[in-house]
């Protein structure tokens, strides 16, 4: 395994006693990422941004060289698209912020900085540089609400960027004719689109090794790669391919970091630097889970009877196959766009998107053993068990008890859509799933009971809709929540979500929709019984069914979940008899999530 990067180490020389504090936020991060159609563009692009705010002087790409030669500074934040730095002398910040902009314009004029200068210092409204932080991020949420400059285009007879809709500005002959592979296809684009090429096909090669280190398939030592285009996800051929995007967000995590500082001012402990090193644990910790889902997905592969690399479990055909790249080999079908932060966004083939779900939330409650996996990036937070990070890991057992951890949980969000749509309405839908899963999490929590078992739970929505996102996400509200006004089948908490799984579709389970019982019937499941779960059909339409096909001696018993949402369940997952692959995944021949090792990407 690669070792995690160490975060840049800072000038020891100055102590920042006064001084002016930069801060600067990204604005229009997300629409600048998934503009394209293109899987590598918007690797690239996210990768542009992290470039923005990476200080690292390691990082060539990054912006460690603005900082070179000035002695009297020391660095906040860098990551995910925020940057905090402080200097020794207003000179200093301005001439840092010019600099800084100007970098931003030639990368890209899409993205707008936001920008707060906050003096710190005996004789300012901030005496030190902690409070100086705290009166920063109020001064950013003040400067993003006012306007701020945006380029006005003008068309007039410019080409139009093939990507973008944009002016074109360059030739872009990287791509190759796939008649012809030896001969090139000039494509007119924008600038940062070429930008954002090159750069995600140097952060694909350099990160993509280092994902599938650890990844031991038996597929007879043919090479593997992740995808640089959704086309190479898995596609089935006579058949509607889908892509899935997973976006994967801590619950909470402002205020436990908040609650953190505060315990490290308590305890005498220099808060800048602990939360400097909490920021890079939690970037790693989202690394880590991005390397193990990757993982575990690339020891799911084995070549079939017919010498083709697959991926098998129940339903949805039974078999996903993997598609094999000429020149690069296996294709893993799934592949993290957006690895930044406390933000972890995947793209995947759309019939693995639950079955990686909930390897995801068993692996964030997993306890490693830190002796076989001491680089494992959970275990800095599996000695926090102490308020606000102390949690019971509900989805995990030891000795027959749920192990405590201070792994944060996480709200999820899953959008379903053809392939070749635009990643940026998958990714606007699933972030706006993960708004209404926060919301139901916070519904079922105590506020005042720290304790309370709810406040350990993951939880997650899906929607399979395409549409825009805005008609999307109405209509999921509207289906999910019932004529009296209680919540519906979905956002489910963690635990509900893997017992909707395992008693839903889990072939072992005798009133599994899969089950032995079921199987001859799937016509009756898939034709009869969503006339019956119908919010306009009779009250009751469904049990009278039951009888009637009892009294012949048919198939009647359900899978067992609560009554009050049976029929709302079950409406779901008939929604994904056919579009789900349960595989398990922490059961592949080289995964274990309480082992697998993540590192940093």
């Amino acid at each position: 395994m690669t070792p995690s990067p160490p975060p840049p180490e800072e000038p020891e020389s100055w102590v920042a006693e006064s001084g002016v504090l930069v801060g600067v936020d990204l604005r229009g991060i997300q629409t600048f990422v998934y503009e394209g159609h293109r899987l590598l563009d918007a690797v690239g692009r996210a990768a542009l941004v992290a470039d923005l705010t990476d200080t690292d002087p390691c990082n060539g790409h990054g912006i460690g060289g603005l900082l070179a030669g000035v002695d009297e500074h020391r660095v906040l934040r860098d990551a995910g698209g925020a940057l905090s730095v402080a200097f020794g002398d207003a000179q200093r910040a301005k001439e840092f912020t010019a600099c800084y902009t100007r970098w931003l314009r030639e990368v890209s004029d899409q993205l707008v900085p936001v920008v707060a200068h906050v003096a710190f210092g005996p004789e300012q409204e901030a005496p030190s540089l902690a409070e100086a932080q705290e009166r920063l991020n109020r001064e950013l949420v003040h400067s993003r609400r006012g306007p701020t400059h945006t380029p006005v285009m003008g068309y007039g007879v410019t080409a139009l960027c093939g990507v973008t809709g944009r002016p074109a500005e360059v030739l872009d002959n990287s791509r190759t004719d796939r008649s012809n592979p030896n001969r090139s296809r000039p494509e007119r684009v924008a600038r940062d689109v070429l930008h954002a090429r090159w750069r995600g096909r140097n952060w694909h090669d350099e990160h993509a090794e280092r994902w599938l280190a650890q990844a031991r398939p038996e597929i007879g030592g043919q090479q593997l790669g992740l995808p640089r285009s959704v086309e190479h996800l898995g596609r089935e051929m006579g058949d509607v391919s889908r892509q899935a995007v997973i976006h994967i967000d801590f619950n909470d995590l402002g205020d436990t970091l908040r609650g953190h500082r505060e315990n490290l001012a308590a305890d005498g402990e220099d808060p800048i630097a602990g939360m400097r090193e909490v920021s890079q644990q939690i970037h790693t910790l989202t690394s880590g889970l991005a390397k193990a889902m990757t993982t575990a997905v690339a020891d799911s592969l084995y070549i079939d009877d017919d010498g083709k690399p697959v991926i098998t479990g129940s339903g949805a055909d039974g078999r996903l196959r993997a598609y094999t790249h000429p020149t690069r080999g296996v294709q893993v079908p799934v592949r993290p766009i957006v690895v930044a932060g406390d933000d972890l966004t995947i793209v995947c083939d759309a019939r693995l998107a639950w079955s990686l779900t909930r390897f995801a939330l068993h692996w964030l409650d997993t306890v490693p053993d830190s002796a076989a996996a001491p680089d494992d990036p959970r275990l800095p937070f599996t000695t926090r068990l102490d308020e606000p990070w102390a949690r019971t890991a509900l989805l995990s057992r030891h000795d027959g008890e749920c192990p405590k951890t201070g792994v944060p949980t996480t709200k999820v969000g899953i959008a379903v859509q053809p392939v070749g749509s635009h990643l940026i309405a998958a990714y606007r839908i699933s972030e706006e799933l993960c708004r209404l899963a926060k919301q139901r999490r916070a519904e079922e929590i105590d506020p005042d009971n720290y304790f309370d078992p709810k406040a350990s739970e993951h939880v997650v929505a899906w929607s399979l809709d395409f549409d825009a996102p805005e008609h999307v996400i109405r209509r999921f509200e509207q289906r999910h929540t019932s004529e009296e006004g209680e919540p519906g089948a979905q956002p489910m908490l963690g635990t509900e979500f893997e017992e909707f799984l395992a008693y839903g579709f889990d072939p072992q389970q005798p009133t599994s929709l899969r089950g032995s019982q079921w199987e001859p019937h799937r016509s009756w499941l898939l034709s009869e019984l969503p006339a019956l779960l119908d919010g306009g059909a009779a009250r009751g339409a469904l049990d009278a069914e039951l009888a009637r096909r009892a009294s012949l001696g048919l198939p009647t018993e359900l899978p067992p979940w609560p009554r009050g949402k049976r029929n709302a369940l079950l409406r779901e997952a008939i929604d994904l008899l056919d579009t789900h692959l349960d595989v398990d995944l922490a059961a592949a021949p080289n995964v274990s999530p309480a082992t697998i090792e993540g590192g940093a990407a």
